[in-house]
């Protein structure tokens, strides 16, 4: 048995450049289907989204909770420092979803390392000095 056989690739559904309410509940649908007998991950790659609807980031959240409840898993392809990428980082999103900033990332499923932040370098206090 392959490694393909065990672990098959992963789906992709590119989603419509133009994501709003009026459109996200059909965007949402197009990554449930995607999960076919046999297939576990899903990439919604939402590279050309210009997205600056927030109820159509609910609609996403609903397609990665879809997912978590059949036991697969929704990769979101969310390009940098684009309007979807400064939605989901305003609303505090990404913690809860798996996103990642190009979709051979998202294929190989590995994350960019975060940037390293420079720590300040914490004096301890002195047993004389007063508060």
């Amino acid at each position: 048995m392959t490694d393909r056989e065990i672990h098959p690739p992963p789906v992709i559904v590119t989603l419509p450049s133009h994501i709003n309410a009026a459109n996200a509940e059909q965007a949402t649908e197009q990554i449930s289907t995607a999960f076919t007998p046999g297939v576990t991950i899903v990439i919604a790659d939402l590279t050309s989204a210009v997205c600056r609807d927030r109820s159509a980031i609910r609609h996403l959240l609903k397609a990665h909770r879809k997912a978590a409840a059949r036991g697969g898993r929704v990769r979101f392809v969310i390009r940098p420092g684009g309007p979807l990428q400064r939605i989901t980082g305003f609303a505090d999103i990404h913690p809860l979803l798996a996103v990642y900033p190009t979709l051979q990332q998202a294929i190989t499923g590995r994350a960019p390392k975060p940037p390293q932040r420079a720590c300040a370098v914490r004096r301890p206090l002195s047993p004389h000095r007063h508060l």
